[in-house]
């Protein structure tokens, strides 16, 4: 056994003693001053909102080394968008915020948030080990932690999580004013945007899901014999209604202020679609009212005259509540 012997003064043989220990702490952790550390920030539901791409996926295979990935089939996109349905996701090799492969095996079914905070992509998707960034799909069920705790696991229907991953729940107001024939657009609730459709004396209200042409507010009863809520014209606000001679179902009166709506993005789909033969039930009217609720309060309006003895709505002010989700 040798012993370091150092020449020179206190000052000499600390900073040999410093080199000593550094040394040795860099064969011995040779990855600690690059490694990564973070703490668990959050639940599935709460830490996929900072992620690009969430998909549901099969692994198909491991690339261990250096730089570990995994090969990944996309099942389905939940959020984001992909080109191809195969994918390349990076693992952990040490120096990232990655999970590593082995709880990954071949052929088993995740959820995976890709590129969330954390997750130091270099060269495509990464996976983060930052928080609860992957859900293991087993018989149709989510498994981990979905919503709770780090240690609280859950099990949840593949069909249910995806319905409370698409659409959490909201609850917003917001003001608007809006001139005779121009459009009012609003995003709300991750998913949807409330539009006020110019028509020729008033507005139609429309709900709409990103990515669709359906109004999933048009099932807003009633269907037939009177005014609906969705639609503001001025007849309704006029003092004289029956003075409109096209008013619709000849009403006395217009629409009660506020107005009151419901939407779901199953109308179209479940509800309502387009190979349904029957109309729509009670209990289907019922769901749409369960997932969506919308008020429109009109607060301040000034009316011109129109044909037919039909009044214009010149400007509105109005203010809208939604709230919704599952």
């Amino acid at each position: 056994m040798s012993i370091l012997k150092v020449k020179g003064g206190p000052e000499m043989k600390k900073l040999a003693l410093w080199c000593l220990l550094t040394g040795i702490g860099f064969f011995v952790y040779p990855f600690y001053a690059g490694a990564c550390s973070c703490t668990w920030n959050g639940p599935f539901i709460a830490v996929s909102k900072d992620a690009p791409l969430v998909i549901h996926g099969r692994i198909i295979r491991h690339h261990p080394g250096q730089s570990p990935t995994m090969d990944v089939l996309v099942l389905e996109t939940l959020k984001g968008g992909i080109l191809d349905s195969g994918m390349v996701v990076q693992m952990g090799d040490g120096m990232h915020c990655r999970p590593t492969l082995e709880g990954f095996t071949p052929q088993s079914e995740w959820i995976l948030a890709l590129n969330g905070p954390g997750a130091k992509p270099g060269e495509g998707f990464a996976l983060s080990h930052c928080g609860e960034y992957w859900l293991r799909v087993s018989n149709s069920e989510v498994i981990g932690s979905i919503d709770g705790t780090q240690s609280l696991v859950k099990r949840v229907a593949l069909d249910e999580f995806k319905l409370k991953f698409l659409y959490p729940r909201f609850g917003e107001t917001f003001s608007g004013r809006i001139n005779h024939g121009k459009r009012f657009y609003r995003p709300f609730g991750f998913r949807f945007e409330f539009i006020l459709e110019p028509m020729s004396d008033g507005w139609e209200i429309l709900i709409k899901e990103y990515g669709r042409d359906e109004n999933i507010a048009r099932l807003t009863p009633p269907f037939h014999f009177a005014p609906n809520p969705r639609n503001i014209e001025g007849w309704h606000l006029s003092g004289n209604p029956s003075g409109c001679v096209s008013r619709p179902h000849l009403a006395e009166a217009g629409t009660a202020n506020p107005r009151n709506f419901i939407f779901s993005p199953e109308v179209g789909k479940r509800i309502d679609g387009p190979t349904a033969g029957r109309a729509v039930t009670a209990q289907e009217i019922e769901d749409i009212r369960r997932f969506g609720r919308g008020v429109l309060t009109i607060k301040k309006y000034k009316l011109e005259p129109g044909g037919d003895g039909c009044s214009k709505i010149e400007w509105m002010e109005f203010f809208v509540q939604l709230e919704g989700g599952s």
